[in-house]
């Protein structure tokens, strides 16, 4: 690499180690303050390392590459390479596409949703049931104990009538029962979702954690997609909703 391009000393030393000498080294960070990412290139490819803003978000997402990724399949979403706890490091191949939401063609933006519906589905089921539930039972009672903080700082933005409304849905998620759990994406919207044309890969899993499914958010200009997603975890683990093909991404 030359100068301009070199990275930090101890996370060049933690790269080399896992993929040789490299060629260069491109700033890919996001428009964030606290975003630390790196496109790598050299006799091992194309790959990315990434440098969480904190310990927390670097454990999710290490997590989230061991236990679910691989159930998205080959090309899906980056494959991890190595991590590092100490350097809060993420050493991740690269994956093809651009962000779905740069897509023009409406009919290839559609297809792009439904193999993303199909991954998020597949990511879902990597880690479900009795193990995942105590943490959706935590995410709900913090979020009735939460109950006045969001509404509090939307101030003015948020008229009276709808925070009571927020208030009263909030009141009942109590008496629910049981939500279908499982591990979220947690950022589950169109800049994470890559696009090539004919296939959809996941990016991104910092935010990921396990909790109640309903909360995963769909892209919100995809209506049949969102409608989807709401039959599938209001019928449960089981159901597959009839739009979605049992092949495609893989």
């Amino acid at each position: 690499m030359t100068e301009s391009t070199r990275l930090p000393s101890s996370l060049a030393t933690c790269v080399e180690n896992v993929l040789g000498p490299l060629d260069c080294a491109r700033d890919a960070s996001h428009a964030l303050d606290n975003s630390q990412v790196w496109r790598l290139t050299g006799l091992a490819g194309g790959h990315y390392v990434k440098v969480a803003p904190n310990p927390i978000l670097n454990a999710r997402e290490t997590c989230a590459y061991r236990v679910a990724v691989p159930h998205l399949g080959h090309g899906n979403a980056p494959v991890l390479r190595d991590s590092s706890a100490e350097l809060l490091a993420l050493i991740l191949t690269a994956v093809e596409g651009e962000p779905s939401k740069e897509e023009e063609s409406p009919a290839r933006r559609r297809v792009a949703h439904r193999q993303a519906g199909q991954l998020l589905r597949r990511f879902h089921d990597a880690m479900i049931g009795p193990l995942v539930q105590p943490e959706a039972v935590r995410v709900v009672e913090n979020t009735v104990a939460r109950l006045d903080k969001h509404p509090a700082e939307a101030g003015d933005h948020l008229p009276a009538a709808e925070a009571d409304t927020l208030r009263h849905l909030v009141s009942t998620l109590s008496g629910c029962g049981p939500q279908l759990a499982g591990r979220r994406h947690g950022d589950f919207w169109e800049h994470n979702l890559l696009s090539s044309g004919n296939r959809c890969a996941l990016i991104d899993f910092e935010r990921s954690e396990p909790g109640p499914l309903v909360t995963e958010k769909p892209p919100p200009d995809c209506h049949p997609y969102k409608a989807a997603i709401f039959r599938m975890l209001t019928h449960g683990p089981s159901y597959r909703a009839p739009n979605w093909p049992t092949g495609g991404a893989r």
